[in-house]
C-alpha cells in the first residue's frame, strides 16, 4: 500500500505559522513600545491637569485671605489609561495630597509705625509676631512619565521641586508696591488615590485691615518656613520674583527663606490672615481700638472695633462697657451710649488684662447733634473712579463745625461696606492724624481683589461726624503685550530669547521658558523685571528645547499675556 505523496497544502500551513509569528512579534513590539509611550503622553497631560488644579486651589486660598470668601478646589490626584483589547496596561496612577507642618511665619526687626491705633502698637510690641502655617503638596506615582515634579504650595506661590531643580509655577504676592500680605495655613489634608478630591478653603481671618510697618533698625526681614527640601534654590527663585531692592536667601538652619526688604520713605502696609483647608480654626479677640474720637457726651454712642493677632475685626466678642457687656458685630464693632459722665472704659477678655484689651472715653454732659463739635468731609468728587488693579490716595478733612477752623491732630477712623454683590474686597489703610490744615489722607486704597463694576461706600469718622464717599472700581486701560519673541543659539546648550513687550506697567515682569517636544519645561528663568525693549534674556535648554515660551505678569503677579514660538 502506497500513501500520497501530494504536498500541496504545506505552504500554506507554513505560511499561516509564520503570519501568526509575525502578529505575535508585532503585538510584543506594540506592547514594549508603543503602549508605554501611550500612557507617558496620558499621564504626561495628567500632571499638566494637576498643575492647573493647583493653580485653582492656590487662587482660592489667596481669595479666601483677602475677602473672606470660601472657594472648593477639585484636584485630580490620580489618572486610569485608556481600555486596551490585546493590550495590558499597568496599575492606575495614584497620587497623594497633604499639608506639612513647616514652622512659624516670622516678622523681625520691624514694628507698628504711626498712623495706626495705639493699642495696635501695644499688642505687636508685646507680643511676638509669629504665625504657624503649613505647606500644601502634591506627588504622583507615575508608571511611564519620568521627571514629573512634586508640586508645593507655600506664601503665594506653587513650587515645582524635581530631583535636580525648583521652579516657581506662579508670581508672588507676598510683596508688591509697598505691601506685605502673608497668609498662614492652618488645617489638615491627607488624601491619596486615583479619584478627584476637593479642598475647600476658608477664610478663618480675613485681611480687611492693614497697618503701618516700619524697621527698628536696619532692615524688615520676612522668615517663611518652607516645605521645599533645597532652600536655597528656592531662595534662587524668590529673587527673580522679588520687587527691587527686595533680596531672599534660604536661612541658617536651611529650613526657610528669608526675605530683606528695602527701607522706603513710606511705611509698608501689612495685611494678615489665615486660612483653614479643613473648615476648622477660628482666631480669639487680641486687642480693641476706638473708632473716632475718644471724647462723647452723654447719650452720644461710642464705637470700639475688637481685632484678632491678624489685626482684623472680631466678630462676635464680648466687649465690656463698664460692666454692661455688647457683642461685636461682624464687622468686629461694638456700639455703647454712656448714660453718666466720666471716664468710660471698654475692656475685652475681662476687666483686668494688659493695657492694649482696653480704651476709655472721656464722656462728658451734654450731646446731641445739635452740639456737634466736628465736620468731617471727603475732598474729594464723590463718587470716585478707581482702575482695577492700581491704588489711589484719598483725603479727608476736619474741621470745627461751629467755627470753619481745620482740627489739627483729629483721629479719622475709615471703613467700607461693598454696594451690592462683589468680586472682592478692596484694603483700606488707616490714615493718620490731621495735620496743622485739618488734612489728613488714606494713603493707597488698593482695589486689590475688587474687579471692574464693583463699588464701595467708603466711611470717614471723627469726634460725631461721619462722611461717605463711593468708590467706583472700573476696568484698566492699562496695556500688556507681547508684541515678538525671536530664539536664537546662543552656543553650547543656551538660547537667546529676544522679545519685545509693550506695557506701561512699571513692575511688569516676564517668565522665558523652554519647553521639550513633550512640553515639559527644560529651563526658565522666573519672573524677572520687564527693561529697555526690545529685550533679551539667555536660558538652557538647546539641546532638548523645541518651544520656547514668554508670559508677561503685572505688578501683582497675575499673568497678562503669554507666547509660545518653536525653537530652533
Amino acid at each position: 500500500m502506497r500513501f500520497s505523496r501530494d504536498r500541496r497544502g504545506q505552504s500554506v500551513v507554513v505560511g499561516t505559522v509564520i503570519l501568526f509569528g509575525f502578529l505575535i512579534v508585532a503585538l510584543g513590539v506594540y506592547q514594549v513600545q508603543v503602549v508605554p509611550t501611550e500612557n507617558a503622553d496620558v499621564e504626561f497631560e495628567h500632571s499638566q491637569a494637576v498643575e492647573d488644579d493647583f493653580g485653582d486651589l492656590r487662587n482660592d486660598v489667596l481669595r479666601a485671605g483677602s475677602t473672606g470668601s470660601t472657594g472648593s478646589t477639585q484636584v485630580r490626584l490620580g489618572t486610569r489609561y485608556p481600555s486596551r483589547t490585546f493590550f495590558v496596561n499597568p496599575p492606575p496612577v495614584s497620587g497623594s495630597l497633604s499639608t506639612e507642618e513647616t514652622g512659624a511665619i516670622r516678622i523681625r526687626n520691624a514694628t507698628v509705625g504711626g498712623g495706626a491705633r495705639e493699642n495696635a502698637r501695644r499688642f505687636w510690641n508685646a507680643t511676638d509676631p509669629t504665625f504657624e502655617t503649613r505647606s500644601i503638596r502634591y506627588d504622583a506615582r507615575y508608571n511611564e512619565f519620568r521627571g514629573a515634579p512634586e508640586l508645593v504650595y507655600e506664601h503665594s506661590v506653587i513650587a515645582a521641586e524635581f530631583d535636580d531643580a525648583v521652579l516657581l509655577r506662579t508670581g508672588q504676592t507676598v510683596v508688591s508696591d509697598g505691601r506685605i500680605s502673608l497668609t498662614a495655613l492652618s488645617g489638615s489634608v491627607s488624601e491619596s488615590g486615583i479619584e478627584r478630591r476637593s479642598v475647600d478653603p476658608r477664610a478663618v481671618s480675613a485681611s480687611g485691615t492693614t497697618v503701618p510697618l516700619t524697621p527698628v533698625s536696619g532692615s524688615i526681614t520676612l522668615e517663611l518656613p518652607t516645605a521645599v527640601e533645597n532652600a536655597s534654590a528656592l531662595a534662587t527663585r524668590w529673587n527673580g520674583s522679588l520687587p527691587a531692592g527686595a533680596t531672599a536667601a534660604m536661612n541658617a538652619t536651611g529650613d526657610a527663606v528669608r526675605i530683606t526688604l528695602p527701607n522706603g520713605s513710606d511705611p509698608y502696609r501689612l495685611a494678615l490672615s489665615e486660612v483653614s483647608l479643613d473648615n476648622t480654626g477660628n482666631t480669639e479677640p487680641a486687642y480693641v481700638v476706638p473708632v473716632g474720637s475718644q471724647t462723647a457726651s452723654v447719650g452720644e454712642p461710642v464705637t470700639v472695633e475688637v481685632r484678632d493677632r491678624y489685626n482684623n475685626p472680631a466678630p462676635d466678642a464680648t466687649v465690656g462697657f463698664d460692666g454692661t457687656n455688647e457683642t461685636t458685630g461682624d464687622d468686629g464693632r461694638a456700639f455703647f451710649e454712656p448714660t453718666a459722665s466720666g471716664p468710660l472704659t471698654a475692656a475685652i477678655n475681662g476687666t483686668v488684662g494688659p493695657s492694649y484689651e482696653s480704651v476709655t472715653f472721656d464722656v462728658s454732659e451734654g450731646g446731641g447733634v445739635e452740639n456737634r463739635t466736628f465736620d468731617v468731609e471727603w475732598d474729594e468728587s464723590d463718587p470716585v473712579s478707581i482702575e482695577e488693579g492700581t491704588s489711589e490716595s484719598l483725603d479727608i478733612l476736619v474741621a470745627d463745625a461751629a467755627s470753619d477752623q481745620r482740627v489739627d491732630g483729629a483721629a479719622v477712623d475709615v471703613s467700607f461696606a461693598p454696594l451690592g454683590n462683589v468680586s472682592g474686597l478692596p484694603s483700606v489703610p488707616e490714615p493718620p492724624k490731621t495735620g496743622s490744615d485739618g488734612r489728613t489722607t488714606v494713603d493707597m486704597f488698593n482695589t486689590d481683589e475688587s474687579s471692574a463694576g464693583d463699588s464701595f461706600t467708603l466711611y470717614a469718622a471723627s469726634g460725631d461726624d461721619v462722611d461717605r464717599l463711593v468708590v467706583d472700581v472700573v476696568e484698566s486701560t492699562g496695556t500688556y503685550e507681547i508684541l515678538s519673541v525671536d530664539p536664537e543659539p546662543a552656543g553650547g546648550n543656551d538660547i537667546d530669547v529676544n522679545f519685545e513687550i509693550d506695557t506701561d506697567d512699571a513692575g511688569a515682569q516676564v517668565n522665558v521658558q523652554s519647553l521639550d517636544d513633550g512640553g515639559a519645561v527644560r529651563d526658565e528663568t522666573g519672573l524677572v523685571p520687564v527693561g529697555p525693549q526690545p529685550q533679551t534674556e539667555t536660558i538652557k535648554g538647546a539641546n532638548q528645547a523645541a518651544e520656547v515660551r514668554v508670559i508677561l505678569y503685572d505688578s501683582d503677579g497675575d499673568e497678562r499675556d503669554r507666547q509660545t514660538v518653536s525653537y530652533p
